[in-house]
C-alpha cells in the first residue's frame, strides 16, 4: 500500500505533468484534432476534470453511502454524457476547473485522517481498494493521459492529424 506522502507526490507530480503536456500545444491543436478516439486535447481535460471532481465527492465520503453513485454505470455513455457537459466550456475555463478541483483533491488528501486512507471500500467503478490507492489510481489517470498528450505533441511536429 502506498503512504499519503507517496501518494501525494505522485498527485501533485504527475498533474504537473499533465498540466505540462498541455502548454506546449496551440490553442487550435488543444481544441482541433482528435487526440484519443475523437477527443480534442480540451476534451481530454475536461475528461480527467470530471474523474477528478467524481473522486472529490467520493473521497469525501469514502466510508459512507453514496447514493449518487447507486444504479450508475460509469461506462462510456456517463463518460462521453459528462465529457460533453465541460467540453462546451471555454478551454481555459475546463483547464481552469481541472487545477481547482485538483487543488480541492490535494487539500482533501491533506486533510483524510490516516485510518480512513487505509480503509477499504468501493471506488466508483466498484473496485474494492483503499482509499489511499483510490487516491493514488488518480495520480495514475493523470499520467494515462498525459502520455497521450504526449504521444500527440509529437505527432504534431510532422503536422498535426
Amino acid at each position: 500500500m502506498h503512504t499519503r506522502d507517496e501518494t501525494w507526490m505522485a498527485l501533485d507530480r504527475n498533474f504537473k505533468t499533465f498540466m505540462d503536456s498541455l502548454g506546449h500545444l496551440t490553442e487550435e491543436e488543444l481544441t482541433a484534432a482528435e487526440v484519443v478516439g475523437k477527443w480534442s486535447a480540451k476534451d481530454v481535460v475536461a475528461h480527467v476534470w470530471v474523474w477528478v471532481d467524481e473522486a472529490l465527492v467520493t473521497v469525501k465520503a469514502w466510508n459512507g453511502k453514496r447514493p449518487w453513485q447507486e444504479g450508475v454505470a460509469y461506462d462510456d455513455a456517463w463518460n462521453e454524457k459528462e465529457v460533453v457537459a465541460r467540453s462546451i466550456l471555454p478551454l481555459i475555463n475546463v483547464v481552469d476547473g481541472l487545477a481547482t478541483s485538483h487543488r480541492r483533491l490535494m487539500r482533501e488528501l491533506d486533510r483524510v485522517e490516516d485510518a480512513t486512507l487505509a480503509h477499504k471500500s468501493k471506488d466508483p467503478r466498484g473496485q474494492e481498494m483503499s482509499l489511499v490507492e483510490f487516491y493514488y489510481s488518480i495520480a495514475k489517470h493523470y499520467l494515462e493521459h498525459a502520455t497521450d498528450l504526449k504521444n500527440y505533441e509529437e505527432r504534431c511536429l510532422d503536422g498535426c492529424d
